[in-house]
């Protein structure tokens, strides 16, 4: 196979990407879409390893991110399960095959950690084909112990080193790999993010509508909670700080935004006495209804125990709310500052979580916190935006112009 860096291919037709996904999800649509559009210069492939999420997610994946879709009809539940290991290794295979059947200029893989993903990072590399390595890992999520431990301090600095470049969604993610060697590799931010424009499209009308669907008092302030019922989630730690704080902030209340295992048991752990100030809206179908949601309320909290990196923080902060998240969120490292658009709390402590919540919703900071959302998530904009880091990503191997490559290595290239 012709190398990637042969510059009269590179001159005789648009380079070629292909970022190998698990499977499609919202999220994942929306940022190969924005990478389709505003990088014309790049033949972008969709490359998915299984037909359907783990969710069942409706979607429709638009012919301009180039889909491609192996596993038809597959889960990607289960995918590291050992007894799945041969046909990680064989999907890899197929994968490899089709990279060179199309003549792939670089590679984006979002995960190292199956055989398969193994077999492509190897092959990258003994061929000399561009390969960076999207993950929303989290330098707070690196706690495995034993055996684990020490398979992860072998295989992962092997990955680093046999890559080009790291492309974690953000500073937790890059701390991460500092620890495996990413200190000597080029950085460059890609991280998920949320439609900001369908998220700015909601209007004063729909606002209003869900307002009225939900019975939401216009005249009352709410905390905002939209996340999955489960225990990392951690939504019953908010319900217990919320119980501490309620006498003292009489005109707040609690819109719950999620479903899941725990909803019997979180709705019998709410005070017989703030009954009627904790709503429950359920799931919520479509980035429309959950931005209404998040502009019927004033602050919004995200108390996970662990969150790789959390989209809804972006969401939320999108909708210029004051914001309250738990220190190891990794979007909470970049748009939730302390005292100037909300607060950190200390994770797992319902004391921290409490005296976070009395200075967000204290009268004197509300406002300030909310007004200052909107100018920390455009810094985060301008530092992580996914594009920018894929278009530096593919400058830094000679692909599409852009500084020099050594201008573009370690955290300054994000």
């Amino acid at each position: 196979m012709t190398s990637a860096h042969d510059p009269s291919r590179a001159q005789s037709r648009r380079p070629r990407l292909a970022i190998v996904a698990n499977a499609p999800s919202p999220y994942r649509v929306h940022q190969h879409t924005r990478i389709a559009r505003e990088l014309a210069e790049v033949e972008l492939f969709s490359v998915f390893k299984h037909e359907k999420n783990n969710q069942d997610y409706t979607l429709e994946l638009p012919d301009e991110i180039g889909p491609v879709v192996f596993g038809r009809g597959e889960r990607m539940i289960g995918k590291n399960s050992p007894r799945r290991a041969l046909a990680q290794w064989a999907r890899g295979g197929e994968i490899i095959a089709w990279l060179k059947d199309n003549a792939i200029d670089a590679v984006i893989l979002t995960g190292y950690n199956d055989l398969g993903l193994f077999r492509i990072i190897r092959w990258c590399s003994k061929h000399r084909v561009p390969c960076f390595l999207f993950t929303d890992s989290n330098v707070h999520g690196d706690k495995a112990t034993g055996l684990g431990r020490a398979f992860k301090n072998v295989y992962l600095p092997w990955v680093v080193k046999n890559l080009t470049g790291l492309m974690p969604c953000g500073t937790k993610g890059q701390a991460f790999y500092d620890r495996y060697g990413g200190t000597n590799k080029p950085v460059f931010f890609m991280p998920h993010e949320p439609d900001y424009d369908a998220i700015a499209a909601v209007s004063p009308e729909q606002v209003e509508s869900m307002r009225a669907e939900y019975q939401l008092d216009p005249t009352r302030r709410y905390i905002n909670f939209t996340a999955r019922l489960a225990h990392v989630k951690r939504p019953d730690l908010l319900l217990d700080a919320f119980a501490r704080i309620a006498k003292d902030r009489p005109e707040w209340d609690l819109l719950m935004v999620g479903s899941g295992p725990l909803e019997g048991q979180l709705r019998e752990r709410v005070p017989n006495a703030l009954h009627d100030r904790v709503m429950w809206a359920g799931f919520q179908d479509g980035i429309g209804r959950l931005a209404a949601l998040y502009k019927c309320s004033d602050a919004y909290v995200l108390p996970s125990d662990y969150e790789p990196w959390a989209v809804t923080v972006l969401e939320a902060c999108a909708c210029d709310l004051a914001m309250v998240s738990s220190d190891v969120v990794g979007a909470a490292a970049e748009v939730v500052i302390d005292s100037v658009n909300g607060r950190q709390f200390r994770a797992g402590s319902v004391d921290s979580l409490a005296d976070a919540l009395m200075d967000v919703t204290d009268p004197a900071n509300v406002e300030k916190y909310k007004a200052a959302s909107a100018g920390v998530l455009a810094d985060w904009r301008e530092r992580g935006d996914p594009v920018d880091g894929v278009r530096k990503a593919l400058a830094h191997v000679g692909l599409l112009p852009g500084r020099p490559a050594a201008a573009d290595a370690g955290a300054d290239a994000a």
